[in-house]
């Protein structure tokens, strides 16, 4: 099967779920949260969908990294009823990304209904403008961009860039998972030019060693960044999938160094002095003893060669290999694991736990998401075995026939599913496991914090909620002494627990539901979160979890006072936010205690 034929049946499967999307929200919003499902940021976009054609400015949505200063402001270019992908210029596309550059720029003369979402936005910018280190403008098309040329934006004083996730590009994400550990890299053969390192002795003798000892072997030394530049420019992200980060672009206080020591004629040659280096994992290769008396290996090829820290290094050096900086006398400190693994399920979940470790200590220079750190936890494995083996109680008297897919990876989904023939294995897995029950774990943390009482904390965004999340659950992760110094055991996380759990989502996507069909103009994951807790802390006692996981739904007899409560929050929200930053607002914890002290006596009796 051609890519051609590939990207057209990913196409047509894309649309369709996006279709059973649509009724749920708006098209374009719909659209967005299709695209979210694969790729994350720091924090969750708003949605605002703000259009002027008069003054020819545009924006969908909106977030901001509070951490690093960063604004990324996103255009959807939707076309419903395309039924194969339709290419899209980049003349096409640089208009577009322009609309959201006019904002950025003019947004302090243009006009705002009060009660429109976007206002939120407008009010960051007059807060932060100063702050502002970089401006991302996200165009998500289900369009083609067969040149895939960059886009160019200048902003004065203010860096920005252009990134464009069209339909290939989501493509690509998704296979490219299915393909990493197949990747044989030959670097004799295709760059002419190999490398060098040096082997790690094990302490003990092979035949000494236990079945997990001799899993693996460790080798380090460095690698010319020109032939790391030419990989990544031949194999591009099919090389950093197993890297934590889920963007690799030159951003960001370390990159800029990175660009600045490899520009300077002087300083280029410390590139190996100053920078942490790559440490990578492959299943195999040609790794060649120089000589019978060194350690010295020579590694013509490898197998499926991932780097899992240093993805950042590694994009930074491409980026100035495509600028024509000269590289010819710049070294990256490398360090590379063979691991010795199978194809057989507990071989491949030793490699991922292994990879995950490899990340988490090797990786000093960045921050990482906790939620990919932690994705490797018992926790994690536990709810993402549940969800394999518990079945949907049938509500008909008939056998269970779906369950519940909890993704520890974002995007896991989708690679388990393409893995399947398409035909009759792809359609038995979706029954199996429909997509409408798919959840991510930084979803099941946020519905998790909003019922226990922290809409604020699910406010904040995936990473916050899952941390408080993780931080909630740690007896079934996290290892702790007792008295005697001794470790304690975990406490296992049983199928009940997961139900109840499930149930938390369905309540939130209940509440969710009832929220959707009110039209309420703004804040409404806000108002989702607070009202979620608002319920709990009204009913909570009258909402039994495992009636709610056994008829997987909550009673519509809640519809109206779950109507009642999110009529009131948004009230609540706006009138007490004053002349802060709405969203800004819900993420304190005062807004949380003000609305309970405010908002809980009046709601009381609307049951």
């Amino acid at each position: 099967m051609n890519i051609k034929h590939e990207l057209q049946s990913f196409f047509k499967d894309f649309m369709t779920d996006l279709e059973g999307e649509i009724s749920k929200s708006s098209p374009y919003e719909a659209f967005l949260d299709e695209y979210l499902k694969y790729f994350e940021f720091p924090s969750s976009p708003i949605y605002v969908e703000f259009y002027r054609p008069n003054l020819n400015v545009h924006v969908d949505a909106y977030s901001y990294d509070e951490d690093n200063n960063e604004l990324y402001l996103f255009i959807l270019e939707l076309d419903e009823f395309l039924e194969i992908p339709e290419d899209i210029t980049m003349t096409t596309l640089k208009e577009i990304a322009n609309k959201a550059k006019r904002f950025f720029v003019q947004y302090n003369g243009i006009t705002v209904d009060p009660s429109h979402p976007v206002n939120d936005l407008v009010s960051l910018l007059k807060d932060e403008a100063n702050n502002i280190e970089r401006l991302n403008i996200i165009v998500v098309t289900n369009k083609y961009y067969r040149t895939n040329k960059p886009i160019e934006l200048t902003i004065k004083n203010v860096p920005t860039d252009v990134e464009i996730w069209d339909i290939d590009r989501l493509f690509q994400l998704i296979s490219s998972q299915e393909e990493t550990s197949t990747i044989v890299i030959n670097f004799k053969e295709e760059f002419d030019q190999s490398f060098s390192l040096m082997k790690v002795p094990q302490l003990i003798s092979t035949s000494e060693c236990t079945q997990d000892q001799k899993s693996f072997d460790c080798y380090i030394g460095f690698i010319p960044a020109k032939l790391l530049a030419k990989a990544y420019d031949k194999w591009g992200p099919k090389l950093v999938e197993r890297n934590v980060r889920s963007f690799l672009q030159a951003r960001g206080a370390t990159n800029k160094g990175i660009r600045d020591t490899l520009k300077d004629e002087e300083e280029k040659e410390l590139f190996v002095v100053y920078n942490n280096g790559i440490s990578s994992v492959a299943r195999t290769g040609s790794l060649i003893n120089s000589t019978k008396e060194s350690n010295v290996f020579n590694i013509d090829s490898l197998q499926g060669w991932q780097i899992v820290n240093g993805g950042q290094t590694t994009a930074s050096i491409h980026k100035a290999y495509k600028d024509g900086i000269n590289l010819d006398e710049v070294y990256v400190q490398t360090k590379l694991t063979i691991l010795h693994t199978s194809d057989t399920e507990s071989s491949m979940l030793a490699e991922e736990e292994m990879v995950s470790k490899i990340s988490k200590y090797a990786n000093t220079q960045n921050k990482i998401n906790q939620s990919d750190l932690l994705a490797n936890t018992r926790f994690m494995s536990s709810l993402e075995h549940h969800s394999r083996t518990v079945w949907i109680p049938s509500q008909d008297n008939r056998k269970a026939e779906s369950k519940w897919y909890f993704e520890r990876a974002r995007g896991q989904y989708m690679v388990d599913l393409n893995r399947r023939n398409r035909g009759k294995e792809q359609t038995d897995f979706k029954k199996e496991f429909p997509k409408d029950l798919l959840l991510n774990k930084v979803d099941l943390a946020k519905n998790f914090m909003s019922w226990e009482g922290y809409p604020h904390v699910s406010s904040k965004g995936g990473e916050e909620a899952f941390k408080k999340f993780m931080d909630q659950n740690k007896v079934f992760w996290q290892y702790k002494k007792n008295g005697s110094n001794e470790l304690e055991e975990l406490v296992e996380f049983t199928a009940q627990m997961y139900k109840h759990n499930i149930a938390r989502v369905i309540i939130n996507r209940k509440v969710q539901n009832v929220v959707n069909t009110m039209g309420l103009k703004g804040y409404k994951a806000n108002v989702v979160y607070y009202s979620t807790s608002m319920l709990n802390q009204l009913h909570g006692e009258s909402i039994n979890l495992d009636e709610v996981w056994n008829k997987q739904n909550l009673s519509d007899k809640w519809d109206v006072v779950i109507r009642e409560i999110a009529q009131k929050t948004l009230e609540f929200l706006r009138d007490s936010a004053g002349e802060q930053n709405v969203t800004q607002w819900a993420k304190k914890e005062q807004c949380w205690k003000q609305y309970v002290t405010e908002c809980k006596q009046q709601l009381k009796y609307i049951y």
